[in-house]
């Protein structure tokens, strides 16, 4: 819920704010939003560069920051890691517009697929959102340039 109030009074401000400092979020959700076992990740990119990323699960209204840890290469495919702050570390791994991650230390393995930040929250009215990835395609080309490189 915190991300959607955030999103909501960064798009208040206006289009030309986001223009001025080009800023782009892609999000990336498994579960029901709102729901306990609902999960997201969420990519920024301001000022045409890769900025962090924010885990959130359940709940919660507290994003946790991983830091970007760099391109690795599992089985043969393309994939970035980022640590969360208990140093666990997510692998994540493209697979056509989803994103596979995975932790071993954790044994964990989902799949997150692209969210639509304008209708994330389906008990109010959808929002256009200007800083967000218009749909899966772009959310991926967004990946592939500034966290797959």
């Amino acid at each position: 819920m915190f991300k959607i109030l955030s999103l909501f009074v960064f798009l208040s401000l206006g289009q030309d704010l986001a223009d001025y400092q080009d800023v782009k979020v892609v999000t990336y959700s498994n579960g029901k939003f709102d729901t306990d076992s609902y999960e997201s990740l969420s990519f920024w990119i301001k000022g045409n560069k890769r900025a962090y990323i924010q885990y959130t699960r359940g709940k919660s209204t507290a994003d946790m920051d991983l830091r970007y840890l760099g391109m690795d290469s599992t089985g043969g495919e393309r994939s970035f890691k980022a640590e969360r702050p208990d140093h666990s570390v997510f692998l994540m791994t493209p697979k056509g517009y989803i994103i596979k991650v995975s932790c071993p230390k954790d044994n964990y393995l989902k799949y997150f697929a692209w969210e639509n930040e304008s209708q994330a929250d389906s008990t109010a009215a959808p929002i256009p959102c200007s800083i967000c990835a218009k749909d899966e395609k772009d959310a991926m080309g967004m990946m592939n340039k500034y966290f797959l490189h």
